[in-house]
């Protein structure tokens, strides 16, 4: 990821940002056109202390301000809430505190341990989330089985513990399992009532593999029950001087109680640099659909479970972007993608028979690129 870094005393600065300029125009009739930016910052200090090191962490976005009416359109998009009904062809925006955290790391023996203490934060469960993931840094939008796979990378008052032993992770969290609410510049808190665990291994620096499995007590607003969450991953990195490429394969499966219904989502994710400044992607995707429209608000889990369609929808991104300008702490580019689905006949009413998305784009990152 690229960096600017410093030190100061015994400390080490740091700070990598990322900020989108978008124009989005999704067709048919449940389109729309916006204007917004997705964006976010995220700082890191770290020092040693009592033989390890601790490090503070803190993740920011400005979305609450910069994504007007508390989303931008995209269509088959699912998750969370706005003015107090399920977003639908919707993307909400990230909480202004995406993380406030402190880690500890120190050796154990051969292996290493460490805690991870956060108000707010990533608990052991899934692969890295979109706006971290390599494959995914030209692509200003959530893939649409974000909450599937990654979406817990906001969370409450969660608590980690981990081991390294060579190339294998072990880790669980526990943590409050509730989705932000719609007030995003607050850091909210609730029972500690969630639990993940993550084996992660990295048989090479460019290879990270990760299973995890997660259970979320009412992670939705509007939804009663628990649910559970399994992902698996596997990424990919390869960093030559005119070549950089990033590839991500994930898998989601969520059980709901509500419901009584399984979903799957599947991900498959790439980015290739060519000669510094070109950047291909495409990201193709297959996810099982329950909310494409509007459940009874409920309070408690009904019995019987409560019915909904579950409708497999398909999503197929190409896009390119060229950097305009790099220097030594920066990088700012321009660029489009453009976004096709294959769904089921009966929704061609609702959606029209060949709904596409376009984004085009003005991106700017801040931090020296590490493979220039």
């Amino acid at each position: 990821m690229s960096m600017l870094m410093t030190s100061t005393g015994r400390w080490t600065l740091a700070l990598h940002a990322q900020a989108f300029l978008d124009r989005a125009n999704d067709s048919g009739p449940r389109g729309g056109e916006k204007t917004f930016s997705t964006n976010w910052m995220m700082g890191t200090a770290s020092r040693p202390l009592g033989g390890g090191t601790l490090a503070l962490r803190t993740m920011l976005s400005l979305e609450p301000a910069t994504i007007s009416q508390r989303k931008y359109p995209e269509l088959f998009q699912t998750g969370e809430t706005a003015f107090g009904k399920q977003l639908i062809d919707g993307q909400h925006p990230h909480d202004f505190f995406m993380e406030l955290a402190a880690e500890y790391v120190h050796s154990i023996g051969r292996a290493t341990g460490y805690l991870y203490l956060a108000p707010v934060g990533d608990p052991a469960i899934g692969p890295v989330a979109f706006p971290h993931r390599e494959s995914a840094m030209e692509l200003p939008q959530a893939p649409i089985g974000h909450h599937f796979e990654d979406s817990t990378h906001i969370a409450y008052d969660v608590i980690t513990a981990g081991v390294v032993e060579g190339p294998v992770t072990l880790e669980a969290s526990a943590f409050h399992g509730g989705e932000p609410d719609e007030n995003r510049w607050n850091v909210e808190s609730g029972p500690i009532n969630s639990w993940a665990a993550r084996l992660r291994i990295r048989p090479a620096r460019s290879l990270d593999f990760q299973l995890s499995h997660a259970w979320l007590t009412k992670p939705e607003r509007i939804e009663p029950g628990y649910a559970t969450r399994t992902t698996a991953s596997l990424s990919y990195s390869l960093q030559r001087s005119l070549l950089a490429w990033s590839t991500t394969l994930a898998w989601g499966h969520i059980y709901k109680e509500v419901h009584d219904r399984e979903l799957n989502a599947w991900l498959a994710e790439s980015n290739l640099r060519l000669f510094s400044r070109n950047h291909l992607t495409i990201r193709a995707e297959s996810v099982d659909k329950d909310e494409l429209f509007p459940h009874p608000v409920l309070t408690v889990v009904p019995r019987p479970a409560l019915p909904v369609r579950v409708f497999l929808v398909e999503a197929y991104t190409a896009g390119y972007t060229f950097d305009l300008i790099r220097t030594a702490t920066s990088t700012t580019g321009i660029g489009a993608n453009v976004t096709r689905y294959i769904f089921p006949t009966i929704l061609r009413g609702f959606y029209g028979a060949h709904p596409h998305s376009v984004i085009v784009y003005l991106r700017f990152r801040l931090g020296a690129d590490m493979t220039m």
